[in-house]
This record gives structure tokens, C-alpha cells and sequence, in this order.
């Protein structure tokens, strides 16, 4: 199954080992391998690159014309257009409508599935100063990516586009201290930074990161919100050897209120939290330790269109207030709609950096696959 597939690991590997996209083939093939007449796929390629996508429609395809029915659940628009035959739109627990294919066009799809315009969810204007506030410099590590440079201005969001294994991670894995770049260097407001911890990061360099994958490396899934909350800066609710829990309260009662987090409860389980509303519970987090730049790997990946307009509108206030934001996505309309410059990664390598007037689909897409001629 796992050749048929074209999925490359070794039968014998771990799941624990393996990264997220891996794991996501996995489960796919699984589901596939019960001989099933009824396929349910939900969010099945929230980690896949474009070539494994392809390969997975191709397959659907395949077992399509052998009569198997697939019921695809995504908020990935583009997906709904390359593998539908019929697209039915859920609002709020209710039926919106269904109907071919044919009869939708991705405006149409918004207006459906959050009531907006696709125009009214990008309502970003450009807030980028000519104040650089971080520089990198032919920044390498080996096997991941090389000779990076770039410099991101106060107010500015830099998208960062790139298939899967373009290295776009590990680049800011590196900027955060996650790890350690082999050669290069890293300015900070002026100044060069010294070797990078994540502690460093977030205390003395005012950075904060958002990691791709919220649930296995972001959150404490089975600890209540509040929690989750607080705890990148929990010593500042410190009251003798005790924490103040009636600041706590208040404090991330403030923070539910300001990002409009859906919990009953402070107390609940963040697991308990939509797929939107934990992301708001970590960018809630982060910025109670008050950064200046803020790395966002995936912000809305598997939270629907109406939580991404809530997310994207939170992104342009941090920009309007001064914050520098790296943004990674690989939805290329959200990196059109949320970026002033976008620079794209391929196999570890920058091949274009793009300001936001020249910068389209197909222009992406080409230095993504490295063609820059």
C-alpha cells in the first residue's frame, strides 16, 4: 500500500520519528487499505506538499472510477476546485447550500461560507516603516537551507512561500534559536545577535513564534486554557513564591475578550477549542510577552475561512501597531492577500523576493519550483 501510494518510509519506522506530512500520508493510506465503498477525508492534505496532493487526487481519482464514493472536507478553496464533482457549504452548524461544481466560482464559495466577500477578508493595508528591525545575512545551515538574506521592517508582514522541504521551517527554527545556523549572520535592531536561544529569543530579542503544528508542539492540550495562556510568561504572575491567580484571571480574561477567543470557560481544556480558537489561545500568548517580531509558521492551517478573516484582521492590527511579522503559508491567496513583500524558498535557497504590486500566483509557483528565468 505504501508503494501504491508513493509514500517513501520504511514499514519499520515509527510514527514519532516521522514529520507531519509523513504522518498524514500514513493515516491516508490506512484509510484507503479498509477497501471501504465510503471514503470520508477530513483536512486530509493540511500537510501534504503540491506534488503529494497531486498524488493523492490522482489516486482519488483512480478509485473514483472504480466506484468508490469520497466525501473530501477541506477549507482549502483550490482543493474543492480540483477534486469535486459536487461542493456542499456549511455555516455555523447549518446548511448553506449545495450544488455542481460547475455552478461556483471561489467568490461565490466565500460569500457562502463566511458571508463576506473574498475582497472584505483581505483588508490589509501596507503599514511596513523603513525601519529594518531584522537582517539576515547569508544565513546556511547544511542539508536545510543556504546563503539566506533578507531584511524585515517595522509594521512589515513578509510572506515566505515555498513547497514542502523548501526549508522554509527550518529558516525559522534558526532565527528563533530552535537551532543554529552553520554560517551567517543575524542582525537585531541594529545590532548583531550573539548565539540565539528560544529564552533569548523571547526575553531579550522580543521575538515570538508560532510553530506549524499547534497541537503536538504548541499547546498543552489536556491543560485548561488559562494555562495555556500564561505560560510563556508566567513568572510575571508571580507573588512571592505563589502564583496571583486573581491576576491570572483577570489577565487572560482580557485576552478571551480581546481576540474574541469561543471558550465557556477559562478553565476547559484548550483541546476542547475549535481548530481557530486555539490558534487565537497561542498568538494570545506570545503576545503577553510583548514582541516586536512575530513568526507565523501556518497560522490557519485546519481552522475554516470564517477563523482565517478573524485571524488575518488580528495579523493586520499587529502590523498597524508596529509588530514585524514573518508570516509562512502555503496558501497562495493568503500570501497575495496578507503580504507586503513575499519571498520564496526553493530547496533551501531563496529565488525571488517580491513586492506585493508585482507578485502572482503563477510568479510564485515558478520560483517555488526554482525557475527563475
Amino acid at each position: 500500500m505504501l508503494d501504491r501510494m508513493g509514500v517513501k518510509v520504511n514499514p519499520e519506522s515509527k510514527i514519532k520519528d516521522l514529520n507531519v506530512a509523513k504522518r498524514q500520508l500514513i493515516e491516508i493510506t490506512k484509510a484507503i487499505s479498509y477497501n471501504s465503498h465510503l471514503i470520508i477525508m477530513d483536512e486530509p492534505t493540511s500537510a501534504l506538499s503540491g506534488e503529494e496532493i497531486k498524488e493523492l487526487f490522482d489516486l482519488i481519482k483512480s478509485l473514483k472510477a472504480q466506484g468508490k464514493t469520497f466525501i473530501f472536507i477541506t477549507h482549502k478553496l483550490d482543493e474543492v476546485f480540483g477534486i469535486a464533482d459536487y461542493i456542499t457549504v456549511l455555516r455555523d452548524g447549518k446548511h448553506i447550500g449545495t450544488d455542481s461544481v460547475s455552478n461556483f466560482t471561489i467568490d461565490k464559495l466565500v460569500q457562502m461560507m463566511v458571508g463576506r466577500e473574498l475582497k472584505q477578508i483581505f483588508a490589509k493595508q501596507s503599514h511596513s516603516t523603513s525601519e529594518v528591525i531584522l537582517s539576515v545575512r547569508n544565513l546556511s545551515k547544511r542539508g536545510q537551507f543556504y546563503n539566506v538574506s533578507f531584511d524585515l521592517h517595522r509594521g512589515e508582514v513578509l510572506g515566505i512561500a515555498g513547497l514542502l522541504g523548501a526549508g522554509r521551517t527550518e529558516l525559522v527554527q534558526a532565527l528563533f534559536g530552535v537551532s543554529q545556523p552553520d554560517e551567517g549572520e543575524i542582525w537585531i535592531k541594529g545590532k548583531k545577535a550573539q548565539t540565539i536561544s528560544p529564552s533569548s529569543a523571547k526575553t531579550y530579542y522580543k521575538m515570538a513564534y508560532l510553530t506549524e503544528d499547534r497541537r503536538t508542539t504548541g499547546l498543552f492540550l489536556n491543560r485548561p486554557v488559562k494555562e495555556n495562556i500564561i505560560i510563556a510568561n508566567a513568572l510575571s504572575f508571580r507573588s512571592g513564591l505563589l502564583l496571583n491567580k486573581k491576576k491570572i484571571k483577570e489577565t487572560c480574561q482580557t485576552e478571551k475578550e480581546k481576540l474574541d477567543i469561543k471558550a465557556f470557560s477559562l478553565d476547559q481544556p484548550v483541546e476542547s477549542l475549535s481548530g481557530g480558537n486555539q490558534q487565537k489561545v497561542l498568538i494570545s500568548r506570545w503576545l503577553l510577552c510583548n514582541p516586536e517580531i512575530l513568526i507565523l509558521d501556518e497560522p490557519t492551517r485546519g481552522i475554516d475561512v470564517g477563523a482565517k478573516a478573524e485571524i488575518y484582521k488580528l495579523i493586520s492590527t499587529l502590523a498597524n501597531e508596529g509588530k514585524a511579522i514573518l508570516m509562512i503559508s502555503s496558501e497562495l491567496y493568503e500570501i497575495l492577500g496578507m503580504s507586503d513583500r513575499i519571498l520564496v524558498m526553493h530547496e533551501g535557497k531563496v529565488t525571488g523576493i517580491l513586492d506585493r504590486e508585482e507578485a502572482s500566483q503563477e510568479k510564485i509557483l515558478r520560483y517555488a519550483m526554482g525557475i527563475t528565468a
